[in-house]
């Protein structure tokens, strides 16, 4: 956390598989530039959190807004990686009255029909994983610990489910009346434009940016771009 008085708050709410540690570089950008910087881990990612009773969108939800009172934030600006962002949409649209002001998101996913979710379904099987990419398995068991199978099962099992129980309807997102910036990556091979620009069409006050040299992990994206993004919509120097 890195707070500054009198500065506008920055939440940044990880994606599925990721923790707030995936953010350092980004906020090593941001601080001193005019912002309080914060960001939590949710349930069951990283080493030292719960397990959650379930892996949901709404229970995502559910402990955002949790933090959110717990640390009496308001006028709040969210940047969301990938599930981060849909998470803070959701809650936009469904906890009332939020005290989020603005969103940022960078690689969210919009399309959840089970076509789309089954060419994912691969790369969130731990034997599959071992057996073609063990680099990146033992990205996640450094990350998470020894439940990193546990987590790759339970987000194949919440995307799977989340057009059914959690999926953003036209009319949720056709609800937030906040500016929300629709960041995606270039390289991006999980989310298309075409959904990304969709979404933008369905929210008042939303507009898009293509990032340069960037692919959907937080790690692999253009951070810079990112960076400067977001100080020129906030204004900060």
């Amino acid at each position: 956390m890195i707070f500054m008085k009198n500065a506008p708050t920055l939440l940044f709410l990880h994606g599925a598989l990721g923790t707030s540690q995936d953010f350092l570089p980004l906020m090593e950008i941001l601080k001193d530039k005019g912002a309080t910087l914060l960001s939590f881990d949710f349930s069951g990612h990283g080493k030292k959190t719960s397990w959650p009773e379930e892996f949901r969108i709404d229970f995502f939800a559910k402990e955002l807004d949790d933090y959110i009172k717990k640390n009496a934030l308001d006028d709040l600006i969210i940047f969301g990686h990938s599930m981060g962002a849909y998470v803070a949409l959701y809650h936009q649209a469904h906890f009332s009255p939020s005290p989020i002001s603005r969103i940022f998101t960078y690689g969210t996913k919009f399309n959840w029909s089970e076509q789309s979710v089954s060419k994912e379904l691969p790369m969130l099987n731990p034997e599959n994983l071992l057996q073609k990419y063990p680099s990146f398995a033992a990205t996640l068991a450094d990350k998470h610990g020894e439940r990193w199978k546990s987590l790759l099962l339970s987000t194949a099992h919440m995307m799977q489910n989340l057009q059914k129980l959690d999926g953003l309807t036209s009319e949720d997102v056709a609800d937030i009346g906040i500016p929300v910036l629709l960041m995606l990556g270039d390289q991006d091979r999980m989310v298309s434009t075409e959904e990304t620009t969709l979404t933008k069409q369905w929210i008042k006050h939303a507009d898009f940016r293509m990032i340069s040299h960037s692919k959907h992990e937080i790690e692999r994206a253009n951070l810079k771009e990112i960076a400067q993004v977001i100080l020129e919509n906030l204004m900060l120097n």
